[in-house]
Formats: C-alpha cells, structure tokens, sequence
C-alpha cells in the first residue's frame, strides 16, 4: 500500500537524520517500519471488518494460530501490502464466517475426521516442504532448516493435543477454526498452493491496472 511506503520512508528518513546515520541503516529503518507500520494497519482492518461481520474472536484465533505456524514454517507471500491485506482478511474471516454458521452441523465423528485429514496432511507438508522462504526470510543453513522443521512438526502436534481436548468438550467451534487456521497455512506452503497465490497475485496486479 503506498501510503504505508510514504509513511515508513518518512519515519525512516527522520530516525535516520536523527540519529546521523548512513544510507544502509536508512534501508534498514524503512524496511522495519514498513513491517510495523503494515502489521498495525492489517490487524486495524482485521479487527473492523471482522467485527461489522460478528466474527471478531473466531477471526482473531484463526489468525494468531495461522501466524504461530507460518513463523517457524515459512509460506507464500504477497508482492505488496495491499494484496496481502486483502487475500489475508477474506481467507480469515471467510472461514470464521463458516465455522461460526456451520459448527452446529458437525458430529464428533466428523470432526475427528478432520482432525486426523488435517494431521496426516499436515504431518506430510510440514516433513516435505517446511521450512519455506519467504522473500524476507532466506533460510540456507541446514541446522537453522532442521531447527525450523523439527519447531513445525512440534507445534502441528501440541495442535493435534489441543483440538482433541476441544473436541472431547465439544467446542466445535473452536475446532474448526483451528484446522481451518492450520489447513491454511498449510496450503501456503505447498507448490500447489504458491501456484494458486500466484495466479490470484496477478489477477489483483490486473485488476489494479484497470482502475
């Protein structure tokens, strides 16, 4: 989003001229900035449109858990703020949206199904494919990717724990958002998925140009 680059390169142009710093601490400034400045935009916007919705705790734990995995297991990555503030916020709330209207209609079997679908897939991606790069994290050495890898695996199981217990005292709900945040996140990390971001990535680059 344009205005979050204005605002990072003017945050980081007068932290820089403040501090008498050079060029290359600058950069590094403006890319923490613009860190900062798009997270606290993204989750502002987030938390409005997911609260005009009814839909601001489901939301919220989707998020925090699709963001607890993606921190250790890597995943695609929008080429602007702008396009990742909005593919994040649809995929969010849209699925808090169907498992706050659908949760009633699952039975515990159903929901042990998914449980055990979302672990074996999940198991599988993280074992092949995590961790990913990400344009802001390149990962080569192989202690930091095992370190990385053996991070994702642990936390897909102490998922595994926590949504059987939930399950077990049918918060359905509850569990549903969680595989839904997981099977997300899971699907960022694919080559699969990177096609499909991909082609969504340019669709929105299109239909930006048209306006």
């Amino acid at each position: 989003m344009r205005f979050i680059n204005k605002w990072s390169y003017s945050c980081a142009k007068g932290l820089a001229g403040i501090l008498e710093e050079n060029h290359q601490k600058k950069a590094e400034y403006y890319f923490g900035f613009q860190v900062a400045l798009g997270g606290i935009v993204k989750t502002v916007l987030l938390v409005a449109v997911s609260m005009m919705l009814g839909v601001l705790i489901p939301t919220l734990i989707i998020s925090i858990s699709f963001a607890l995995l993606r921190k250790v297991a890597g995943g695609y990555h929008m080429d602007t703020y702008g396009k990742c503030l909005f593919v994040s916020i649809a995929l969010f709330v849209i699925a808090a949206l169907i498992a706050k209207h659908t949760y009633r209609y699952w039975s515990i079997v159903w929901l042990a199904i998914m449980i055990t679908l979302t672990f074996t897939i999940g198991l599988y991606v993280l074992i092949r494919y995590a961790p990913r790069d990400t344009p802001n994290r390149l990962i080569t050495d192989p202690k930091e990717r095992r370190k990385f890898k053996s991070l994702s695996i642990a936390y897909i199981c102490i998922w595994l724990a926590v949504v059987t217990a939930l399950t077990v005292f049918e918060m359905k709900m509850y569990t549903l958002l969680l595989c839904f945040s997981i099977l997300q996140e899971l699907f960022a990390i694919t080559p699969t998925g990177h096609k499909f971001f991909d082609k969504i990535k340019y669709g929105l680059s299109q239909k930006l140009k048209s306006f």
